[in-house]
């Protein structure tokens, strides 16, 4: 049996704490959105809220991988073939899952650390509602969060029944956002709606995007996602309008007061999504005529990479657009 020492490890591994970006930067955008319109930071909320986001992430992220993992081993995935290759181009056979693979942890072990976190974000959701009075939607909205973290691989199983992408959009893509402003502000707005929408559309093309390589190995699990039930070709040809539809959305925060110089900072995302939008294009030729796989999936690891960047980037640069908007007014 394991030691408390190796599951702990193989815990943090298995967590994709680099991909925990994704929803602590969106919150804290909500938060700062809050502030530049005139509400003071509660700092010690802002930690206290960023603690549960932290563990209802984390609990979404392991228990999918474990939900994942397990589907793929009954179906008989070799994850450390002797020869070291694999029948499956995928992050499933590709480092995800090394800490369940090399059972420094098992499913059951990690499953029930997801729980724990849950658990341990409740007494955070009452504490900051009863007793530092965040709002009464302040609950809801962590049960909200709590079942789509729960429902995207488990029970209802959004992301095997073509509603993942949808989950995730509006779990990451709103809920965060509006979340961290409604906890600093205790009021609803469309402010953080308006801002979050660039947001919301980048992270389900990204989605669709980073199924592509997984597309095999969904197959196998009979995981019956966007890109599966469209195929590889229309995800592919999806991504410049919803590109566009991105930097579209952008065009509404220019009339909500904010220092236009500051707009300078959408220039890193919009870097980094066009150089992914470029490689896509020959990606696209690459699937169309099915031919040079290894270097299509090559192409297609440099298109994520570049993709997740500018999707990242974009929270980031709205806080700094937001933040300069409250030292200019000062």
């Amino acid at each position: 049996m394991n030691s408390i020492r190796v599951i702990i490890s193989g815990w943090i591994e298995l967590s994709g704490l680099p991909k925990f970006v994704t929803t602590m930067l969106p919150f804290l955008l909500g938060a700062v959105v809050a502030w530049a319109y005139g509400c003071p930071i509660d700092w010690i909320v802002l930690v206290l809220s960023l603690l549960a986001v932290f563990l209802i992430t984390d609990s979404c992220f392991v228990l999918n991988a474990c939900s994942v993992y397990a589907d793929l081993k009954r179906n008989g995935v070799d994850f450390c073939p002797v020869d070291g290759t694999s029948t499956l181009h995928s992050t499933a056979v590709s480092g995800r899952f090394n800490a369940l693979a090399k059972g420094r942890i098992t499913v059951k072990q990690a499953a029930i650390g997801s729980y724990l976190c849950i658990l341990a974000a409740l007494p955070i959701g009452v504490l900051l509602q009863f007793y530092f009075y965040t709002g009464v939607l302040t609950l809801p909205l962590g049960l909200i969060g709590i079942f789509i973290a729960y429902a995207y691989s488990r029970g209802p199983q959004f992301s095997y029944r073509g509603l993942g992408e949808i989950a995730l959009t509006l779990g990451v893509g709103w809920w965060t956002v509006f979340s961290g402003y409604y906890l600093q502000a205790h009021q609803v707005s469309w402010l953080p709606i308006v801002i979050a929408l660039p947001w919301g559309i980048d992270v389900f093309k990204l989605k669709l995007t980073r199924e592509i390589p997984d597309f095999d190995s969904d197959q196998v699990i009979n995981r019956r996602n966007l890109t599966i039930r469209m195929g590889k070709v229309t995800a592919v040809s999806l991504y410049l309008p919803l590109t566009v539809a991105s930097w579209l959305a952008f065009i509404p925060i220019v009339f909500l007061d904010v220092p236009y110089i500051a707009f300078v900072l959408l220039a890193l995302p919009m870097f980094f999504t066009a150089k992914s939008l470029i490689l896509i294009q020959t990606f696209k030729k690459s699937l169309i005529k099915n031919s040079d796989r290894w270097k299509a999936e090559v192409g297609m690891q440099a298109i994520i990479k570049n993709a997740f960047t500018g999707m990242i980037l974009i929270p980031v640069a709205l806080i700094g657009i937001f933040a300069l908007k409250m030292v200019v007014s000062v």
